[in-house]
């Protein structure tokens, strides 16, 4: 298989002691991230009551026991209610699986999850440290590198009872799954490149579009060189999808390609009263009256229910539906999407929103558009649901390794021109 040169070459001058030095950027980053995340897990295990994190949200606990009784995947809200898609099935596979080596919400199972996704943290900062070298220069890997290991808001993310950390890590692992597909665009790259594709959209759903249209991407950089190959990568995506949409058509005769509660979350989001914050008391496992709904109606004819109400109300109210959703687009990108989140969450999303969008230009005006346009897919499609839904800080953390990375680009790149226009003045001989 003929290679594909690189979309560009970082600079590779650099003297030996720059060489040294980039060498010891990655285990002290690693260690930093892996220090606070650390002092995170004290804090949690000396604080909070032992089942804290087991505590909210409930649905992946009682799932993954349903799982280690032989139930399969059912009854996420607590009482037998029957089998479920309402939640895709990597993560709650995982949870089973601590709980059956640590034993069903203790404390040794809180700190192996939270210890498991500390560990996919450390994962995250290495892949984006690793695109910035590829791709663009060591001082942008040190400073994205550096930002994702103290920044206060991402220490906790190892503490969310979700699939978060999983989907964080995601997103800069498929950015190097198609650059090197580009490469070297081989039927196995492209399998590798599928595969990937499906576990990532049974873990979390939402990454599905962004992940095709990365591997759009590859296909169509790849386009003289592999042609028959996509096809094989996306053969590849489909049988795996493949069992668990059959076993939906089976569970509930209709059909549900991952998960089942678009419905609801699109009604929470788009009904009389609607703030365009995401309202616990609204769910199942809250409200009373949600249950007895969801327990007569079964789950898809609740969901179905609630699309329908949701739907009609958004053309009856267009001009109501239209402010939430432009709302919940700034809320997106501001992180105030959080009822009641702390103010470092807006400083946070505010700083790698405006830096991450300027690192976009840079790149576009150093004529790395290829490269810019796969970075920015992500960021054009994975919000979209939660424009319309609700738009929690936990989601938009999904995009900011991306998002991180291209900051740390703009802030090099400024250095560089304000460097470039003041420049250090030398001592007369």
């Amino acid at each position: 298989m003929t290679k594909l040169p690189p979309l560009n070459l970082p600079d590779a001058s650099s003297s030996p002691a720059d060489s040294r030095a980039r060498l010891r950027s990655l285990p002290v980053i690693l260690v930093v991230a892996l220090l606070g995340r650390l002092l995170v897990l004290v804090n949690v295990a000396t604080t909070r009551p032992h089942d804290w994190l087991f505590s909210h949200p409930w649905e992946m606990g009682l799932l993954a026991n349903s799982l280690l009784h032989g139930l399969g995947y059912s009854s996420p809200f607590g009482v037998p209610t029957g089998p479920t898609a309402i939640i895709a099935p990597v993560y709650p596979t995982l949870i089973a699986a601590v709980f059956f080596v640590f034993g069903s919400d203790t404390f040794a199972s809180e700190i192996a999850i939270i210890a498991l996704q500390i560990l996919v943290a450390l994962v995250t900062i290495w892949l984006m440290m690793r695109i910035c070298r590829k791709q663009l220069d060591d001082r942008t890997a040190i400073l994205a590198g550096a930002f994702w290991a103290v920044s206060l808001p991402l220490l906790w993310i190892p503490a969310i009872f979700w699939e978060t950390s999983l989907s964080a890590c995601a997103l800069p692992a498929m950015v190097l799954l198609a650059l090197g597909c580009r490469r070297q665009p081989t039927i196995p790259a492209w399998i590798l490149l599928g595969s990937f594709t499906a576990i990532m959209a049974l873990t979390n759903p939402a990454l599905l579009p962004s992940l095709l249209a990365m591997m759009a991407w590859v296909a169509w950089q790849t386009r003289r060189v592999a042609r028959t190959a996509p096809l094989v990568g996306l053969l590849a995506l489909l049988l795996l999808l493949l069992p668990w949409t059959i076993r939906n058509a089976y569970c509930f005769h209709a059909f549900i390609p991952v998960r089942s509660n678009g419905g609801g979350n699109l009604w929470i989001g788009n009904r009389p009263g609607a703030t365009g914050f995401l309202d616990d008391s609204l769910f199942p496992m809250y409200n009373h009256q949600e249950m007895a709904n969801y327990v007569a109606l079964g789950e898809i004819a609740d969901s179905r229910l609630r699309s329908t109400q949701a739907w009609d109300y958004i053309r009856a109210h267009p001009a109501i539906f239209i402010r939430l959703s432009l709302r919940r687009c700034f809320r997106f990108w501001a992180g105030t999407g959080s009822l009641g989140g702390p103010p470092i969450y807006e400083f946070h999303a505010l700083l790698t929103t405006l830096l991450g969008f300027a690192g976009l230009v840079f790149l576009f005006r150093n004529r790395m558009r290829a490269f810019a346009l796969l970075m920015a897919l992500p960021m054009l499609l994975f919000p979209l649901p939660y424009y319309i839904t609700h738009a929690e800080f936990r989601y938009r953390v999904i995009l900011d390794p991306l998002l991180t990375i291209l900051a740390a680009y703009a802030v090099t790149q400024l250095a560089t021109q304000l460097a470039a226009r003041w420049p250090r003045t030398r001592p007369s001989s």
